[in-house]
């Protein structure tokens, strides 16, 4: 396709037809060595051909051809993209007002790699003040933050400092499914799933151990725990009590903990008397004991409570004097543009203004969720309760023939392919979920009355299905 060859088109095939050959799948030796020959790649290009997930295809098929009300109505309705583009239009005018503002000539220079004083205060300020306003005073220092182009480039750079070719990362599962892409693409670090008891807990301390026990049986040394809080693709904020248990089981075995808060304002339910609020792992530190000053690291970014993805700007918050000098120079690979740097510290200086948004972006969440799961429920379809986010997930297990992961692909391919669907989920199995037949979608990336259009798809193509 697109005139590449077969070798390569086996990795990124474009076709609707079937599933790319899954990233979980294992390494092909021989496809990969072909590849590495026919393209003068090394063993490390041929790798990265590799998509980062199943359904890649399905996103070119579907942006080529989207739904659109009055227009293009038979189009695709594409609800696999974590993106959240609800109130982009409020944030796009406040970054056009900053970009408008004078600037000194220092943003057109070389700067500090983890980003300039200027931006490093206002984001430390923004994260003490809105993601841990209970800690002490203090707790987020700009000499310990890095800011990068993006969380994906945070994660990279920090795990390429704290891991080795070849060690372990365990991820509780469900979890954001290009993790193992992120991990393996260029550092070969191991994404390990561990499971808890229910989708929607965190794995046990007891599972924790088990997890590394199988990992150490098969010469697989872990070297951290990546957590996502608020979870993505469940939506789901975790207890302070589970997540002080998987925090401490960690830090008491010298293994880092990474916790990705990147949905940490984009809780929609809070004031329902269901919803857990959201305490950030920078709240609980103090209580963590020693350890937490060398192997705590909180992952940041505007991405999505900022409806920004396109913005480029992630960080981390690491009290490791080590890690902070290998950012240092790492950095220099990804470090966001002088000017768009100066706009973002003086947005995130107007707090008036920050409150205001993420107020009406929370809004705008819950309204679209409600629209989603309200349809789903009429429909049926089992799902996750979310309070944060921009997901829902959904059990469809009970429409499958028989719990396999062949039969979830099936179930996914007819959603995607039936002239009548022409739906894009992501596929639980990407998610390295324990059971087959559940999938995420995502609300936030589409207008909110295509919606309900890919629910009643949906629920028709289930009626059917066989």
């Amino acid at each position: 396709v697109l005139g590449v060859s077969p070798t390569l088109s086996l990795f990124f095939s474009l076709s609707a037809s079937s599933f790319v050959p899954h990233p979980m799948s294992g390494d092909d030796a021989a496809q990969m060595a072909a590849l590495a020959a026919e393209f003068g790649l090394s063993a490390r290009g041929a790798q990265a051909t590799k998509p980062p997930f199943s359904y890649l295809h399905a996103f070119f098929k579907a942006m080529a051809d989207p739904w659109e009300q009055g227009t293009s109505e038979d189009g695709y309705i594409n609800l696999a993209v974590a993106q959240n583009m609800l109130t982009v239009d409020v944030v796009q005018k406040r970054l056009r007002t900053a970009m408008a503002s004078e600037q000194p000539q220092s943003t057109a220079a070389y700067d500090n790699m983890r980003g300039s004083e200027k931006l490093r205060t206002a984001m430390a300020a923004h994260m003490q003040r809105v993601l841990a306003p209970s800690a002490a005073a203090g707790t987020v220092d700009p000499a310990d933050l890095c800011i990068s182009t993006g969380c994906g480039a945070i994660l990279d750079n920090l795990f390429l400092s704290i891991t080795a070719p070849g060690d372990g990362v365990l991820i509780p599962a469900p979890y954001y499914p290009a993790f193992d892409n992120d991990l393996r693409v260029r550092n070969g670090t191991k994404a390990l799933p561990v499971s808890g008891d229910r989708a929607d807990v965190l794995p046990t301390p007891v599972q924790l151990t088990a997890a590394v026990d199988a990992a150490a049986a098969a010469g697989c040394a872990v070297k951290a725990l990546l957590l996502t809080n608020p979870s993505n693709p469940l939506g789901v904020v975790y207890t302070p009590e589970e997540l002080t248990a998987a925090l401490q089981w960690a830090l008491d075995r010298d293994i880092h903990v990474v916790v990705d808060e990147v949905y940490a304002s984009s809780v929609f339910a809070a004031s329902s008397e269901d919803a857990l609020p959201f305490v950030s792992a920078l709240a609980m530190e103090a209580h963590l004991g020693p350890a937490a000053k060398t192997r705590l690291h909180v992952v940041y970014g505007l991405s999505k409570d900022f409806c920004a993805s396109g913005w480029r700007v992630g960080v981390l918050r690491s009290r490791n004097t080590g890690v902070i000098r290998a950012m240092d120079n790492v950095a220099y690979f990804c470090t966001v543009p002088g000017p768009m740097q100066y706009a973002v510290a003086e947005m995130l200086e107007d707090t008036a203004w920050v409150d205001s948004f993420l107020a009406q972006n929370s809004k705008n969440l819950g309204e679209s969720h409600a629209v989603l799961s309200t349809a789903l429920a009429e429909a049926g379809i089992p799902v996750v309760a979310a309070t944060a986010g921009m997901f829902v997930w959904i059990d469809l297990s009970g429409w499958l023939r028989e719990k396999t992961w062949k039969e979830e692909e099936r179930l996914w391919s007819a959603c995607f392919e039936n002239p009548q669907c022409k739906l894009v989920m992501t596929p639980g199995r990407d998610c390295r979920h324990d059971q087959a037949g559940c999938f995420r979608m995502c609300f936030a990336a589409v207008k909110r009355e295509a919606l309900p259009v890919a629910v009643t798809r949906l629920a028709g193509l289930l009626r059917g299905f066989k």
